[in-house]
């Protein structure tokens, strides 16, 4: 049994070491106000079937939504949650209100840019799909 604790102490330890990042970015996430908690909330039930994966191995429908693309674009995001894009998106003017709208875009503000997985090992940055496409 004694052979077995060193074993189980380095077990703890690189657990405790792999765990350390990940609470440490966690804290270093301000909370969620209000009204981005509502605009999540809307967001998750409207727009992540398109603007988010289904599965880890599909592709969205949409584009991936966060901060970068957001930040001093609030009205061009407003007009095309109200008015949609033709062929693209459906327009959203009656079915959310003004308000939602923009705790929606004030949740989007706290989104990180989601990271490329690469699904195929010979994919380079930057590339989607098979080689030869």
């Amino acid at each position: 049994m004694n052979r077995n604790c060193p074993m189980g102490l380095l077990t703890l330890g690189v657990l405790v070491v792999l765990a350390t990042p990940v609470c440490a970015q966690k804290a270093s996430t301000p909370p969620l106000s209000d009204t981005q908690r509502e605009g999540r909330r809307i967001f998750e039930q409207r727009c992540a079937v398109c603007h988010t994966p289904p599965t880890l191995v599909s592709k969205r429908y949409g584009p991936a939504l966060y901060k970068e693309l957001v930040e001093d674009n609030e009205d061009n995001i407003r007009d095309t949650i109200l008015e949609g894009r033709e062929g693209l998106m459906p327009g959203f003017k009656y079915g959310l209100t003004r308000v939602e709208i923009d705790s929606i875009i004030e949740y989007l503000k706290t989104v990180n840019r989601p990271s490329r997985a690469k699904s195929n090992p010979n994919q380079k940055d930057g590339m989607t799909g098979s080689p030869g496409e």
